[in-house]
């Protein structure tokens, strides 16, 4: 499976537990968690799949702050879906 944003967007870190997400497809702002704001980062300069996403992110996740990396992440790539910021292929 490939994820993709839908368009780019801005994001705003306040250096928090939460960022800010402006969504230029939908014109939606968003209040994500510092994780998937992550996420959406790495997706924005070009699709990715799922396995390419994981690499990716576990690269730069600490163990002891996420234990169950692939869970958190599926979590969050289905709420960016809900939220209209991501699409499957």
């Amino acid at each position: 499976m490939t994820w993709r944003t839908h368009s780019k967007g801005r994001l705003y870190d306040a250096n928090e537990s939460t960022v800010v997400y402006f969504d230029s497809y939908s014109g939606d702002t968003h209040l994500l968690t510092d994780f998937a704001g992550f996420v959406v980062q790495q997706l924005e300069p070009r699709p990715l799949t799922t396995e390419e996403l994981m690499h990716r992110v576990a690269d730069s996740v600490d163990p002891d702050d996420i234990a169950d990396l692939a869970a958190a992440l599926t979590g969050v790539l289905e709420e960016l879906v809900a939220l209209d910021i991501l699409t499957r292929d």
